[in-house]
């Protein structure tokens, strides 16, 4: 019995002599180096630039592939961030219009009265595959009114003639440098203050008593006008103009003279230019004429008193106005006796 018991003790004395090397041999190791990684700054959004704001989408390959986006970030201020961006070629596709590339490329509506040609009754025909060239955000479409030259309309717009002469898209090859009235004139860089087109529904929003209610889409006005425009009347009605000219600068909110539904929006080829057309589903139906931008769709309804559009000098005109209609079971009469005094 004891040799067994001899070799259980040696046995014993093996594994923990094993044991005791193996945790001296582990001794020797050098612990595992655990790094902690250096924290980093949280980023800072900075402003878009222009470039950025030229995103790549969907619909935009289908408009050859940039979209202007100029809404899409905003500054800390809660504002737009101001962009200055240049004139680029476009190719002309199917169902475009000058108002949806406005809306598209962030320009109003008076600038892209430009991209046409400088001549000719209609500006927005455009033909699928036709290249355009999308004027720069700060360029401004002049309309040649009676009694213009073109060195008082580059006076007037703080430019030279050669400046004007050099854009190719004006057509002036040779002096003499004639224009005719209702002529059309890029001026580059000629708009102050140039930023993106606004989002139109920070413009463009019904605050009469209908507005806060359930009955928002009430279409519906109530007869009683208010007047699309404040200012001088440049022209009244008369035979073969019954409709009130009301002479204010270009870029001045136009108002929904009563609450109704639009009909109508975008360009008029018969010398209205840009025009709204508001049905008031009382009868009455009203017509704002020469927009140099226009904040509704057909099909809108827009309250008393909501911004529709922006004056312009666009269409049959010889300086910004608004033409303004009032239509009564279809029969043009005269707006004044129906506007407050």
């Amino acid at each position: 019995m004891a040799a067994p018991k001899s070799r259980y003790l040696i046995f014993v004395l093996a594994l923990v002599l094993t044991l005791g090397s193996a945790g001296a041999a582990g001794a020797e190791r050098p612990a595992p180096v655990i790094t902690t990684p250096t924290p980093q700054p949280t980023p800072i959004l900075q402003a878009p630039t222009a470039r950025e704001l030229l995103l790549l989408t969907p619909e935009a390959e289908r408009r050859g592939g940039l979209r202007f986006l100029p809404l899409a970030l905003f500054g800390g201020s809660g504002r737009a961030a101001d962009v200055d961006v240049a004139s680029f070629s476009y190719v002309v596709k199917n169902g475009d219009t000058l108002w949806t590339l406005a809306l598209d490329f962030g320009r109003d509506l008076e600038a892209m009265s430009c991209t046409t040609t400088p001549t000719g009754a209609d500006a927005e025909t455009l033909t699928p595959g036709q290249t355009i060239t999308v004027p720069a955000l700060d360029d401004l479409c002049y309309t040649v009114t009676p009694g213009d030259t073109l060195a008082g309309i580059a006076i007037r717009h703080g430019l030279t003639v050669a400046e004007i002469v050099a854009v190719s898209w004006n057509g002036f090859t040779r002096p003499p440098y004639a224009v005719r009235p209702r002529q059309r004139v890029l001026l580059p860089g000629a708009r102050p203050a140039a930023k993106p087109r606004p989002d139109r529904a920070a413009i463009s929003y019904a605050s009469d008593s209908w507005s806060g209610t359930d009955h928002r889409d009430w279409p519906y006005g109530d007869g009683k006008f208010v007047w699309p425009v404040v200012g001088p009347i440049s022209q009244g009605a008369r035979t073969g103009h019954v409709a009130l000219d009301i002479a204010v600068p270009s870029g001045t909110p136009v108002k929904a003279a009563d609450r109704g539904k639009v009909i109508m929006a975008g360009w008029n080829p018969t010398g209205y230019g840009f025009r709204v057309v508001i049905d008031h589903g009382i009868d009455y139906v009203t017509l704002y004429a020469h927009l140099s931008d226009i904040y509704v769709e057909p099909g809108d309804v827009v309250g008393k008193g909501q911004v529709i559009g922006a004056t312009g000098a666009n269409g049959n005109i010889t300086g910004p106005h608004l033409h303004f209609e009032i239509r009564d079971f279809g029969r043009l009469v005269d707006p004044l006796p129906l506007l407050p005094r």
